[in-house]
């Protein structure tokens, strides 16, 4: 009987066309959300594979241009590093359309190159890109919404609902049915997208695929839950659409904008203008000082290239050149770590407020996963300096012993590709939705005890 009443709620809800229009709008915004993410990630495969043909068609060519001069070379030739995408940027792009992906630097001051990245059109960056992530948690909600607002008004507003409760004493069985068909419904949607995604991005079937897929299902969850709660409160469809709308407007768009704001207002970054201006006027102001005031310091910073002889007599040398791009660099080094300060401080309020926000906290999670989020980025930037470091150390006695250029290995450096040093757990993401979504529900059973009373 009771699988007989399923099966019918089952017809009664697939009968309707607002409910095949719905289903339609996720699976196709679903697939297109996948092209466009895959697209995306694929142009940014693109450029890094151009930029390492580039890197070392633009080596040779400097080594032909000023193979005299080693320190001339160096000044020109750049080295790169990519951020290069996971599979799971496609599903969802995060911040890789803001943060660059990939960095080419020379062996002159680092912070004057670091936060070099690629002209884009502000109103393309406000819109963002379209990723699955992004259909399922903006999209989705509207959907659960639209399938769920009227379950109980529509039966009272009806005059169904009196002659329910007349027959029986278990009348919100029916509505908990009609509740289920949809939950149904909108998590087979969402496995038949995430088992595309699988396949059409190259997902791997293992411990992150089944942690990303629990946590959009607890996100999906927590907005059911929302729903039944206000369904619980037995008021009007109007109200129930209004007021979920209204909901949803305010957790997804209203509160991560507000949350932006105070985010600025409350760690702002001056010190990154400062950082550069520290940096140029660290190097520059060199040019009318005596060298020993630059020499001092370099050698103190890096004790083991005293061995090689400075040219004291020479008006210039690339050896002070590079000793003042370096001196450029440790003088901006208070306003670099006060700009890495702020960032972390940015983190670490994001994680706490974002713990009693699903919304958030399912984006960050998701991105966390797929490696575009501010963490990872500011990572890259960690993993650039320590790549620029290395070619330094490694190319500095060839240049202030004016080595041929044969002698060096330059020829043999590629682009290369930063991995980052461990795979993220979302636990916490899933235990903030999970906490949320089971107050809420225990907040509906309260309602309905008292409803039935």
């Amino acid at each position: 009987m009771k699988k007989n009443r399923y099966q019918l709620e089952f017809k009664l809800f697939f009968r309707s066309s607002s409910s095949w229009i719905g289903i339609f709008v996720l699976l196709i915004t679903g697939f297109a959300a996948l092209y466009f993410g895959k697209t995306f990630i694929a142009k940014q495969e693109a450029v890094i594979e151009k930029a390492a043909k580039l890197q070392k068609k633009n080596t040779l060519n400097n080594i032909d241009h000023f193979g005299e001069d080693i320190g001339l070379l160096f000044y020109h030739n750049k080295f790169t590093l990519a951020n290069a995408p996971d599979h799971w940027a496609a599903f969802a792009n995060g911040q890789r359309d803001i943060n660059p992906y990939l960095i080419s630097v020379t062996m002159l001051g680092l912070e004057g190159q670091l936060y070099d990245t690629d002209i884009n059109n502000p109103v393309s960056l406000l819109l963002g890109n379209m990723d699955l992530s992004f259909i399922f948690i903006f999209l989705f909600p509207l959907v659960i919404i639209a399938f769920t607002y009227n379950l109980l008004s529509e039966q009272k507003e009806s005059g169904i609902w009196s002659l329910l409760k007349a027959q029986t004493n278990q009348s919100f069985q029916v509505i908990w049915q009609k509740f289920l068909v949809r939950i149904v419904v909108i998590f087979s949607v969402a496995l038949l997208l995430l088992f595309v995604a699988m396949l059409y991005l190259a997902l791997p079937l293992n411990l992150t695929f089944l942690s990303v897929t629990a946590l959009i299902l607890l996100y999906l969850s927590f907005w059911f839950a929302v729903s039944f709660f206000l369904i619980s409160l037995g008021k009007s469809s109007n109200f129930n659409a209004s007021a979920l709308i209204a909901v949803w407007v305010l957790i997804c768009i209203v509160i991560p904008a507000s949350f932006n704001l105070l985010l600025t207002r409350k760690y702002p970054i001056p010190e990154a203008l400062q950082n550069v201006i520290n940096q140029r006027e660290g190097y520059l102001e060199k040019w009318d000082m005596a060298k020993d005031v630059t020499m001092k310091p370099f050698f103190k910073h890096y004790p083991e290239l005293k061995k090689y002889p400075f040219p004291e007599k020479k008006t210039f040398s690339w050896y002070w050149y590079y000793a003042m791009q370096q001196m450029g660099d440790d003088q901006a080094l208070l306003s670099r770590l006060a700009i890495e300060k702020k960032l972390a401080s940015r983190q670490y309020f994001t994680n706490i407020v974002a713990f009693f926000f699903p919304t958030i906290q399912t984006q960050l999670g998701v991105n966390k996963i797929a490696g575009s989020d501010l963490d990872t980025h500011l990572e890259f930037q960690q993993a650039v300096r320590k790549y620029h470091e290395q070619i330094r150390l490694h190319f500095y006695p060839a240049i202030f012993l004016n080595q041929p250029v044969d002698d060096t290995d330059i020829r043999d450096y590629k682009l290369e590709k930063f991995n980052r040093q461990q795979f993220p757990a979302i636990w916490i993401n899933m235990l903030s939705v999970s906490l949320i979504t089971i107050i809420i529900i225990g907040a509906t059973i309260f309602n309905l005890k008292r409803f039935n009373n």
